[in-house]
C-alpha cells in the first residue's frame, strides 16, 4: 500500500485540511502536532514546537504523546519535499508511530510508516 492509499484510508480530507491550515500559519519554521484517536474519530492536536532550531527541526513534548492515543505525528517541511529525512525515519521508528509530513514548498503530504514483516 503506498502512502497516498494510507492517507485516503485513515485520514479524511477534513483532517488533512485542518492540519494543512495549521501548518501554513508557520511558513518559516517547522510546525507540528498529533493525530489522535478520540472515541471513534480522529482529531488533530496542534503542538508547540519545542525545538531549539525550529527552522529545520521539531520537537513535541513527550507527555502529549503519552497522554493521547496517537495515530500519526505530523510536521511540516518548509523548504524541501515531504519525503521523510533520516531523522524523521529514525524518530518514527523509535516511537513506532507513522509520521505525516507536509511540504509547504510543494503543497504535498507524505506518510512514513516503517513496516516490518
Amino acid at each position: 500500500m503506498d502512502s497516498q492509499e494510507l492517507i485516503d484510508t485513515h485520514l479524511s480530507k477534513k483532517i488533512l485540511d485542518k492540519i494543512k491550515s495549521y501548518l501554513l500559519q508557520f511558513p518559516d519554521q517547522e510546525a507540528c502536532g498529533l493525530v489522535a484517536l478520540r472515541g471513534c474519530q480522529l482529531s488533530h492536536l496542534p503542538c508547540e514546537n519545542l525545538s531549539s532550531s525550529p527552522v529545520d527541526s521539531f520537537e513535541i513534548d513527550a507527555k502529549k504523546i503519552i497522554e493521547n492515543n496517537v495515530i500519526y505525528v505530523y510536521h511540516s517541511h518548509v523548504n524541501c519535499s515531504a519525503y521523510p529525512s533520516s531523522i524523521d525515519k529514525r524518530y518514527s521508528d523509535e516511537l513506532c508511530i507513522p509520521f505525516l509530513i507536509y511540504s509547504i514548498r510543494d503543497d504535498e503530504f507524505k506518510i512514513y510508516k516503517n513496516i516490518s514483516v
